[in-house]
């Protein structure tokens, strides 16, 4: 079997709802120079039995059992299993166009990055959802130049050498490892991309489970208004939110290269995304 191009490892814990999804997804991706690595970190589910089921449909599936319950030890532990020169880790509740494969894949062979991401959309199509998959995509555009880009490491990839170089994520870390590691890539001189297209669709199940989602939706509904200086009407905010194409994000960001617009979405994208106070 020829070594793949391209090496996407999920760490996993109890996943059997949302893995085999992700697995479907990925098995009708039109790209297909891929091989999958499910690292389990003892799971007490049907996570290692739903994912063998997938061995016909993926057959570069490779499943790895880790000896702790460490999300950054299991990425590690995939990144050293990895074959191929490119590696990109995925969360297990993560979903994907059939086309996403290849337009990340056509976005890293032109551009050459280190280390890479890409926008994200959201995972249920509500204005909670948009609006906040809307806040996110525009703070990080807004930071990816600086020397400390903000990251999800729901979709993060890495040149495999670079990665190796940098040593892995820190498993001592419990939250921002992604940050951690694309900030030490940058201050050792490695390139780091994020595109705006193709976008994956990221799970917001934590933001629901804390009971957050609603107030985060509304109030990021309230924000893009506010940036783009319109007044607020009864009329849905589906109707303020289609999905107006480049031009419309490009209004937000010049908006939002103002120091003070810029500030303040900072503050208030940092406040939920990692549980800092404004």
């Amino acid at each position: 079997m020829s070594t793949p191009s391209l090496s996407i490892i999920i760490p996993v814990l109890n996943e059997e709802k949302y893995l085999p999804t992700l697995l479907t997804d990925l098995s009708r991706q039109t790209y297909t120079d891929f091989e999958v690595i499910v690292v389990d970190g003892q799971s007490k589910d049907r996570t290692i039995e739903k994912a063998n089921h997938f061995g016909h449909r993926l057959p570069k599936l490779t499943i790895l059992k880790s000896d702790l319950s460490n999300v950054c030890h299991q990425r590690n532990r995939g990144a050293a299993a990895a074959s191929a020169s490119l590696i990109l880790f995925m969360d297990a509740d993560n979903r994907l166009p059939i086309y996403f494969l290849q337009g990340l894949k056509y976005r890293v062979d032109l551009t050459k990055p280190d280390i890479f991401t890409t926008w994200i959309s959201a995972d249920e199509n509500s204005s909670n959802g948009l609006a906040i998959a809307t806040i996110i995509n525009l703070y990080f555009d807004l930071q990816k130049r600086t020397d400390n880009p903000p990251t999800i490491e729901a979709m993060l990839g890495f040149k495999k050498e670079v990665f190796r170089k940098l040593k892995g994520f820190n498993p001592k870390l419990a939250i921002n490892e992604g940050n951690d590691i694309v900030k030490k890539a940058i201050k050792k001189g490695y390139r780091f991309e994020l595109y705006q297209d193709p976008t994956y669709s990221f799970s917001l199940r934590r933001l629901q489970k804390q009971g957050t989602l609603r107030m985060i939706g509304t109030v990021s509904q309230l924000e893009i208004n506010r940036l783009l200086g319109r007044k607020l009407s009864n009329q849905k905010i589906s109707q303020l939110y289609p999905m107006q194409g480049g031009g419309y994000y490009d209004n937000l960001i010049q908006k939002l290269k103002l120091p003070k617009q810029k500030e303040k979405l900072v503050k208030f994208v940092r406040s939920f995304l990692f549980d800092e106070k404004i």
